[in-house]
């Protein structure tokens, strides 16, 4: 029983780690911008850590147990970012980063200017423990727009799937996994080659990486402007107008810690046919 305990802590201390690896973006077109430190020619932008983002949110929460408060048990659904009626400028990546400071590091590639990223989801799915909703599934879709369509037209580039989720006060951590890459392209580029992940002395494409890159949505929450509303006939209360602003960050294991992974798994599974 020890044993089968060891290897379980082994896998999901691997679940829990987070490290961001550099990224770039190629969007297939030479916007100029702050300067030439390109990654990888002068159509893409600079190595970058992480993107920094704000977004509204609107929730639905079902009065599970009839008792006319948010109480343990009760369940919520979230839906944010670029539906409907929103703003893109509420609702976007606010800047490319580095660990320098804003405005000094790599190229933008003129980003906010001549292009602009987005994102929406409509299915986060959570239930309150009583202290706080704790989100169990959802799916973000990222969006690309660029002023070759003036920015009306939007370009599907991938989706992020939650797989993990903590939270402090006022404060949201998201992870998962990046899939769905997009059929359109961008000045040429296929959608699913725009984001580039720094590996070994390289780098590759998000859909071309054969193996599973990770997200990590670090954000922090200010419902204190949201309006609050409960239906007695549906059972439901309203959470509109939620503000979030933080940051997304990418990263593809390590060898290593690959093969840590697998021997945890491993040794849990012997484990098992020893209990």
């Amino acid at each position: 029983m020890k044993k089968l305990l060891l290897a379980g802590l082994v896998s999901l201390a691997f679940a829990g780690t987070a490290t961001a690896d550099e990224i770039y973006i190629d969007n297939g077109f030479d916007y100029g911008g702050n300067n030439a430190d390109t990654a990888a020619g002068d159509t893409t932008t600079g190595w970058k850590n992480s993107l920094k983002l704000v977004y509204e949110s609107n929730s639905t929460v079902t009065d599970v147990d009839d008792d006319g408060l948010i109480s343990a048990g009760d369940t919520i659904l979230s839906q944010g970012g670029l539906n409907g009626f929103a703003l893109l400028g509420d609702n976007a990546v606010t800047a490319l980063t580095t660990s320098e400071f804003l405005g000094s590091g790599p190229s933008d590639n003129d980003y906010g200017n001549s292009w602009a990223l987005s994102f929406r989801f409509v299915d986060f799915v959570g239930v309150f423990d009583g202290t706080d909703f704790s989100y169990t599934s959802g799916t973000i879709d990222w969006l690309l727009f660029d002023t070759e369509n003036d920015f009306n037209t939007e370009v599907h580039l991938f989706t992020t799937t939650v797989t993990g989720h903590s939270y402090g006060i006022g404060n949201q951590v998201f992870s998962g996994t990046v899939g769905n890459f997009g059929g359109d392209n961008v000045n040429g580029v296929d959608a699913g080659d725009i984001f580039n992940i720094a590996m070994g002395g390289g780098s590759t494409g998000f859909e071309e990486y054969d193996g599973i890159i990770r997200f990590r949505i670090d954000q922090n929450t200010d419902t204190n402007m949201a309006d609050f509303a409960y239906n007695e006939d549906d059972k439901e209360f309203t959470i509109s107008g939620s503000l979030h602003d933080g940051s997304l960050e990418f990263d593809i294991p390590e060898p290593a810690s690959v093969a840590i992974l697998g021997l945890g798994l491993l040794g849990f599974a012997a484990s098992r046919r020893r209990v």
